[in-house]
């Protein structure tokens, strides 16, 4: 990769629609094909933190099925250490995936509001001071929000680790130190998931398209929209390698222990935190002004009061006389398009409320395939190695879709957008549901364990698919329509 700036030729700006992204060109660039710009290297060093954190928490999740569910039994071919059932295995892992999300809206908030706060009290020394400006901007922010939650996630992984020790389980602290560790493991993991994400995309600096002049001659249309697109696919291409631990750690449960399996991820964060801060001098740092949740639920309380967002705009609030009636309509980030911006980016959560129904299935690899798995024909296969199937399959599935098929559709002009690509991920996963409930019907009406366990893949194969093309485009919804502050 290189740097973006390098294959820029041209500096005018397109006319863009208001209420989405950029879907018409100016006029003197109809009929331009549009290309993807290429991707700022030192958005790698921050890559490397979200590989190290999805490395974690896949390789501590791969073997939580069965460290929860079987009971500790050295001469099993089953791992296992609490014994509570499956019931019980599947709740709290479904617990630790939500807790883990959810949290990512804890550590948006936090990172802001501190943020926010430090910088205000330092705004009226900064010029005066600029070593502490320079402090300031180095040190707050999504950096040390990143950092700040990578301290977390290695105290709840030394936590899990001495809990999960043989003589721990024995003495009754391997419930307790899971539950402490998931809190606090999900709470890092929310620190980081919600900082890594935007800081990885705002080191793209463009926000025109350009034209550039192909070595074949052919003047090409580079859109920043695309060039998010594409940079949202490797980054998940990324978070799949790191998917991959779990084909380690449940191997290393299954043949030695489950504080050994829990041990590598712990070494890996910290070997990826320090990664990161090598590149601290080098990234793009933009400057903190406050939560952009806290103030666009305030945007839209305005708009509610006032009804309609036309209505809560600076412009039409001094046109009224009640713009002294809300205190952050006299600050000088509340502008009228901020305030559009906001609009926008609700019309576009619309589309968010189908995910929850989505990740219903994309869970079920992480904890009821694997129930199902140990009730098949292991032949020496761990249970729960099939779901590395998952990441393996997009690391294969993105290059191909990125190289092949969504150059191939620019080339004929198909316009294969956002609310397309989701309706063919829906495609992928109920697929995927139906054929698992089919085995499942079979395992009901067969001898036990006759069905060998790799009929399972094409389950975790076609979830796979379907993650390509729903998760990446929700990441790419989410920065490019969120407000732009």
């Amino acid at each position: 990769m290189t740097d973006a700036k390098d294959s820029i030729t041209s500096p005018e700006e397109a006319q863009v629609q208001p209420d989405g992204p950029l879907k018409v060109p100016a006029q003197q660039w109809q009929g331009l094909r549009r290309v993807p710009d290429k991707l700022p290297a030192v958005a790698l060093l921050i890559l490397v933190v979200e590989l190290g954190e999805r490395f974690t928490y896949f390789g501590l999740s791969g073997p939580i099925q069965n460290y929860i569910n079987n009971p500790y039994d050295p001469t099993s071919d089953l791992p296992g250490a609490l014994g509570r059932g499956q019931a019980v295995a599947t709740a709290l892992g479904n617990f630790f995936k939500f807790w883990a999300y959810a949290s990512t809206v804890i550590g948006a908030i936090i990172a802001g509001e501190l943020e926010y706060d430090f910088q205000s009290h330092l705004n009226a020394f900064s010029e005066r001071a600029p070593l502490t400006s320079r402090m300031v901007d180095q040190y707050l922010g999504k950096f040390k929000a990143i950092l700040a939650a990578c301290a977390v996630y290695i105290v709840g992984l030394i936590i899990l680790v001495a809990t999960s020790t043989p003589a721990s389980i024995m003495n009754g602290a391997g419930f307790g130190g899971l539950i402490a560790a998931m809190i606090t493991i999900g709470l890092g993991t929310g620190g980081i998931k919600a900082n890594v994400t935007p800081m990885c995309a705002e080191q793209y600096q463009n926000s025109h398209p350009v034209t550039k002049t192909l070595k074949s001659g052919e003047e090409v249309l580079v859109d920043p929209e695309l060039t998010v697109q594409r940079l949202f696919m490797w980054f998940y291409w990324v978070v799949n390698i790191g998917a991959l631990s779990p084909l380690i750690t449940v191997n290393v449960e299954a043949h030695h222990s489950f504080w050994l399996a829990y041990l590598i991820p712990l070494i890996a964060i910290i070997i990826s935190a320090g990664i990161f801060i090598s590149g601290q001098k080098k990234y793009v740092k933009v400057p903190p002004e406050g939560s952009a949740i806290i103030d666009a639920l305030q945007v839209t309380r305005i708009a509610i009061k006032e009804r309609g967002f036309n209505n809560a705009t600076p412009s039409a609030l001094r046109g009224s006389g009640r713009d002294g009636n809300y205190a952050i309509a006299s600050e000088a980030r509340y502008t009228d398009g901020y305030v559009m911006d906001v609009r926008r980016g609700l019309k576009s959560c619309k589309m968010f409320l189908f995910f929850p129904l989505y990740f219903i299935c994309w869970i079920q690899i992480w904890n009821n395939l694997i129930s199902q798995a140990g009730e098949m024909a292991l032949h020496g296969t761990p249970n729960d190695l099939l779901q590395n199937l998952d990441p393996i399959a997009l690391c294969i599935f993105i290059p191909f879709l990125d190289v092949i098929v969504y150059p191939m559709f620019r080339k004929y002009r198909i316009d294969f957008d956002p609310v397309n690509r989701i309706f063919v991920g829906f495609l992928f996963a109920s697929i995927s549901m139906v054929y698992a409930s089919v085995l499942q019907h079979y395992i009901y009406n067969s001898p036990p364990k006759s069905i060998h366990v790799w009929i399972q893949a094409p389950a975790y194969i076609l979830v796979a698919f379907s993650e390509a093309f729903i998760i990446v485009t929700g990441l790419e919804l989410a920065f490019t329509q969120a407000p732009k502050k």
